[in-house]
């Protein structure tokens, strides 16, 4: 569309070059025939000035275009009282004419998208008949939904590439929701909204919290949104993003593959841009389109649907949102999609600490968002159903090779390998030296799924699994996650903390009178009730 526009323009300007060359070197009438040219450019631009006139409501909605068509009136005003002669109104017939058929042209072409990006329906099932998928067409896919506070230049640089690479504006709604009321960052949100079809600025009004925590202020500020664009926006399929993300070349490209298997498959609850595992020295960086089953719930890019959340809002919690997600309870069973290479990684240089204080830079900074321009039209959403998908799970641990710790250097990159862990301390050694992230989260170690997390080693695929499956992978869909294993988790990091770096030297172990007392003695009482309930391993 944008190279017709451009066609249509140039050719209306050429004749209107010679018309500024011809006013400024004007020639003077000869004969009566000129003043009969005169007539009829006379009758002709009064039409010009009524076809704009009836269409100014029109192009008022075009702001770019308004400026243009001003400029023209005012110069056609002008000149043409001013030069008479018989070529001059031949010219200024052929610039009329030709402005008519860019008008024209320009007329359909603003109908066409304004019937397109036309308000949203209040009506829900008008909604869902938009939003049918046609990799043909320009039909409504999803709304996105970029939160955001008090980064303005994080903010800007996230909006700058989500609105480069979207590919149409009637498919991609943008919906900016602040919280707070800072101006840098409204001024930013405002700006974009002025220069962008289809993004609006919403504002959430903060909560007062502890200084300490900004758990509950992130967890009242998604409740909001989240209600605001599902119940009173009426969109059925929603990204989530954060103003702290850069994206991937087919970043859109794999969520509108991700929409479909959302609408496949009741066992998938969300489809996720976010590796966990996602540093370069441990993913198959020539597989873009690789794409992966997790129970562990990852956000930092993520689709759901309006039948969720109508589940969801009601219980979501005051605060850490994300790790309640993550809870057996809430996840019943269901996993999210994720892909090999990240679509969304941290500009740690825009985002500072973030929400949680800067814990986890050493793994967030070795993730990258995907290079590759992968067209996944053409991946069938088949492949992550979960009959299929448990299949091939399945054979190929079944398939793969034994991994001796010992023998590393003997690794082929033909085979898949694998590495069973029996306990908590087993899987904390495997991931050190896997270069995986260790956290527990409702029994769960991040892109986990039925316990089995997968990652690249000396060129070769790695499946670290739990000690049931690894002997007999038919049993896979039997695993069922210890909740014990997070407060287990929080024992071997308080000892990692505070006895493995000699800070403590008697028995490690928080529950101990002595330990105690040392804590008081130092002022750490209110560190060590903050770790939680610990599990000592």
């Amino acid at each position: 569309m944008l190279e017709k526009k451009t066609t249509t323009l140039t050719l209306a300007s050429l004749p209107l070059l010679l018309l500024l060359l011809f006013s400024v070197h004007p020639i003077q009438p000869a004969s009566p025939f000129s003043f009969s040219i005169h007539s009829s450019l006379v009758l002709l631009f009064g039409r010009f000035q009524n076809y704009l006139e009836d269409r100014q409501q029109l192009f008022n909605t075009c702001p770019s275009f308004q400026g243009r068509f001003e400029h023209m009136k005012r110069v056609l005003r002008r000149i043409a009282p001013k030069y008479t002669s018989t070529l001059f109104k031949i010219i200024c017939i052929i610039v009329l004419c030709s402005l008519i058929v860019y008008l024209r042209s320009e007329n359909r072409i603003t109908h066409d998208e304004l019937a397109l990006n036309g308000p949203i329906s209040s009506s829900l099932e008008d909604e869902e008949g938009q939003n049918t998928i046609n990799n043909n067409d320009g039909k409504f896919i999803s709304a996105i939904l970029v939160f955001c506070a008090t980064r303005p230049d994080a903010l800007r640089n996230h909006l700058t590439q989500l609105l480069a690479q979207r590919p149409s504006a009637s498919q991609y709604h943008v919906i900016i929701s602040q919280d707070g009321n800072k101006t840098a960052v409204r001024q930013v949100a405002q700006k974009f909204v002025h220069e962008f079809k289809n993004v609006v600025h919403v504002n959430h009004q903060k909560i007062d919290v502890k200084k300490r925590s900004n758990y509950p202020a992130i967890s009242a500020h998604y409740k909001w949104a989240l209600d605001k664009v599902f119940n009173e926006l009426h969109y059925s399929h929603v990204i989530v993003t954060e103003d702290d993300l850069d994206i991937g070349n087919d970043f859109f490209s794999y969520f509108r593959w991700g929409k479909q298997v959302l609408d496949a498959d009741d066992t998938i609850w969300c489809v996720s841009a976010w590796n966990d595992n996602g540093g370069g020295s441990i993913i198959d960086a020539k597989r873009g389109d690789l794409v992966w089953r997790t129970d562990f719930f990852p956000g930092l890019g993520w689709m759901l649907t309006k039948k969720l959340w109508n589940e969801l809002s009601s219980g979501f919690p005051a605060a850490y949102w994300d790790d309640w997600m993550r809870r057996p309870e809430i996840r019943k069973n269901r996993s999210c999609v994720r892909p090999e290479i990240s679509r969304t990684s941290h500009n740690m240089k825009l985002a500072g600490k973030g929400s949680s204080g800067g814990m986890y830079k050493d793994y967030l900074s070795k993730i990258s968002a995907s290079h590759a321009n992968v067209d996944f039209s053409l991946l069938p959403t088949a492949i992550v159903q979960k009959s299929n998908y448990d299949k091939r799970l399945i054979e190929d641990i079944e398939n793969a090779r034994s991994l001796d710790l010992n023998n590393t250097f003997k690794m082929v990159k033909a085979y898949n390998y694998k590495i069973e862990y029996k306990n908590i301390r087993e899987w904390h050694k495997l991931a050190a030296m896997f270069k995986l992230m260790t956290d527990i989260r409702g029994g769960m170690q991040r892109t986990a799924y039925y316990g089995v997390v997968t990652a690249m080693f000396h060129n070769c695929r790695v499946f670290v699994v739990p000690e049931a499956i690894y002997r007999n992978p038919k049993s896979l869909t039997e695993y069922v996650y210890d909740p014990n294993w997070d407060k287990q988790n929080r024992f071997i990091e308080f000892e990692n903390y505070y006895c493995k770096t000699r800070k403590y030297l008697g028995k490690c172990d928080p529950h101990d009178p002595q330990m105690i007392a040392f804590f008081k003695k130092k002022g750490w009482k209110k560190r060590m009730d903050d770790w939680g309930e610990m599990i000592v391993v």
